[in-house]
């Protein structure tokens, strides 16, 4: 018993002189608590040489007055005097839109206090420059928005006069904004009461904008009952536009200023203020386009970042005896990043003939396209959607089926087989594939049935004659065909596109309506805007919208096309100008036109609707014209075709 209490008093009197003779902080421990507390902006038990509630508030409001940011602290070394410590420290931020962090050094003094330390406060423990009283700001600013170029290097969309029209509220009372807005809605056609709810959740001596016109869109309203409204103010500016409302809307999509929305998706990289691109290229580029913000971090006066930020309490000080700083004193810039200016994105476009194009398609009362392509070089020198396609790029992602224009797929597989622009075929007037009865177009020409060449079934679009090849011809051989003419390709033209499907899969009836561009065969206007250049060029083309744009183009499946394939099928084109459907291309000046006609039923009434296609070129020029709802393809595509060829010239 004795020897066990002798044990436990030794082993006692070794803990209480191993605590006795633990060396006391050096400062370290204080300093990496201090760096820490400082990285997050909260003091915990640290003591300073004021009070601990003082201090918190001041990192708190430094902190609120750049949320979300703050930077991270560590400890680059410790220098010890006696009874005080140098601490320092090492700042790294990581600001919005920064390649770089911001990087600097500073330093904390601390005094001994038995074995603790006891921390100097001072604001330079944070930035060197800052003082008290003062808080950070950061600011943005944007660079100049670069323009969409044409293929020519002008301009398309840039800075174009605008009006913003609206209300201002200074002066009127709550019943008389309200009154305004509606009298400006019905001036304007705007939706009344979305307006008014608007101008209601303004303050009260806001500017609460309506619309933003286009000069000769303002200049059009009625400017005596515009001057009649109370309130009414009109505010000149510009903005970044295309030179019409409806020029190449689709491709080119639009800019606004950054709302609320936009500013929450962006993660803090879209600001208040800054013009962003919605739909079409604007959007798809707008990183390009934007450039990249400049920013700048400043010490102000607490008054002036309560202003700005609505955190800090005006006229607060940094503990007792710390004078405000001078609120009138201009911003302490600590750092700065210069805007960039956005980058030009050059396109293909060729503006005449964007506007060519979209002439000949105002008055189709359907959804429509036309495409121009240049097929030695694969460029979209034009890209129109009719006004009924409502803003919908039609002609880069409709899906039709695309009736006999895709003949030429069919016959390429027919030659790929042996056959040629002279081979006979049989026209019947009906042929039944796999119990499915199949006929030829209304009004089909007598002289062009019976045992005829290729040639002649494809200048009057025979049906019968391809039908009847369906248990020759597989499907994955026409897929095969198409793909060689570039329908199904992989490319990216920095928009979405659909390049048209062909499937393998299809049998019977299905393989039939195939051979005729029916069943579940799909394309694009674009699509045949490339299976045309494709046949001019006697290679497979690719599409470019945007100059030095890589796509990254991959092939759909089956053998390339070869320079003799590509002649013989512009042989079989020819002859559709001659003596076919397209006659109305044989008087164009210039080079000889070919082409091919398409009807592609749809719907189930009877008798059906139709899609109505023309695909054609002449010398370096290929187009596709398509409408939803049309009649025959001559009669329906052949002018708007033989309008786009003249625009051409």
């Amino acid at each position: 018993m004795f020897r066990r209490i002798k044990i436990l008093l030794i082993a006692f009197v070794l803990i209480v002189g191993g605590s006795a003779c633990s060396a006391p902080d050096d400062g370290t421990s204080t300093a990496e608590a201090l760096a820490k507390a400082l990285a997050s902006h909260t003091v915990g038990d640290l003591s300073f040489d004021k009070p601990a509630t003082d201090v918190q508030k001041v990192l708190t409001e430094l902190a609120k007055s750049i949320d979300p940011v703050w930077p991270t602290v560590a400890v680059s070394g410790v220098e010890l005097s006696e009874d005080t410590a140098r601490v320092s420290l090492n700042y790294t931020w990581t600001l919005p839109d920064t390649t770089k962090p911001w990087t600097y050094s500073t330093g904390a003094d601390m005094k001994r206090d038995g074995k603790s330390w006891i921390i100097t406060w001072s604001p330079e423990m944070v930035e060197p420059k800052l003082e008290a009283g003062e808080r950070f700001k950061l600011s943005t600013t944007n660079g100049q928005r670069a323009d969409i170029l044409s293929a020519g290097g002008e301009a398309i969309v840039k800075d174009r006069p605008v009006h913003i029209v609206g209300i201002n509220k200074d002066g009127l009372s709550g019943a008389e904004a309200e009154a305004s807005a509606k009298a400006l809605a019905g001036v304007l056609e705007i939706d009344a009461a979305v307006y008014v709810a608007k101008v209601k959740a303004y303050g009260p001596v806001a500017f609460v904008d309506a619309i933003t016109l286009r000069e000769e869109a303002f200049n059009a309203l009625d400017q005596n009952k515009l001057k009649a409204v109370p309130g009414i103010l009109v505010v000149r500016d510009t903005m970044p536009l295309a030179p019409t409302r409806t020029f190449a809307s689709a491709l080119l999509g639009s800019v606004h200023e950054a709302t609320a929305e936009d500013i929450e998706k962006s993660a803090g990289k879209v600001i208040p203020g800054q013009i962003v691109g919605s739909g079409g290229l604007q959007a798809a580029f707008d990183a390009q386009l934007s450039g990249t913000p400049g920013i700048t971090l400043s010490a102000v006066p607490a008054a002036s970042a309560t202003a700005a930020e609505g955190t800090a309490t005006a006229g607060a000080t940094d503990g007792p005896g710390a004078l405000p700083a001078d609120p009138n004193a201009p911003p302490k810039i600590l750092f700065a990043v210069d805007p960039v200016d956005g980058k030009d994105l050059k396109t293909t476009l060729v503006p005449a003939m964007q506007s060519a194009a979209e002439q000949a398609l105002e008055s189709v009362k359907t959804p429509s396209s036309i495409v121009i392509m240049r097929p030695s070089t694969g460029a979209i020198l034009a890209s129109a959607n009719g006004p009924d396609s409502n803003g919908y790029n039609t002609a880069f992602l409709g899906q039709y089926a695309p009736g006999s224009t895709f003949k030429m797929a069919s016959s390429l597989g027919l030659i790929r087989m042996g056959m040629g622009p002279e081979s006979i075929v049989s026209c019947t007037p009906e042929f039944t594939a796999d119990g499915k009865k199949f006929f030829n177009a209304p009004g089909y020409a007598p002289d062009a049935l019976g045992q005829v060449s290729l040639t002649t079934a494809i200048a009057h679009s025979c049906n019968t004659a391809f039908v009847s090849q369906f248990e020759k011809l597989s499907q994955g051989k026409l897929a095969d065909a198409a793909g060689a003419l570039g329908i199904g390709m992989e490319n990216d033209l920095g928009l979405d596109a659909f390049m048209g499907v062909v499937p393998r899969d299809s049998k019977g009836t299905e393989h039939a309506a195939s051979l005729i561009g029916q069943g579940k065969v799909q394309v694009s206007p674009l699509a045949m805007a490339t299976m045309m250049s494709s046949m001019v060029k006697g290679t497979v083309v690719t599409p470019v919208l945007i100059d030095g744009h890589d796509g990254k183009s991959k092939s759909a499946e089956g053998a390339v096309l070869t320079a003799k394939e590509a002649g013989e099928l512009r042989i079989l084109m020819r002859a559709v100008v001659t003596e076919g459907y397209l006659s109305t291309l044989a008087d164009l000046p210039g080079a000889e036109a070919i082409g091919k006609t398409g009807t592609a039923e749809f719907g189930t009434e009877n008798p059906p609707r139709t899609h109505s296609w023309v695909i054609a070129a002449q010398g370096d020029i290929a187009v596709a014209v398509f409408v939803e709802d049309g009649d025959l393809g001559a009669i329906t595509g052949g002018p708007l075709a033989k309008a786009a060829l003249l625009a051409a010239k």
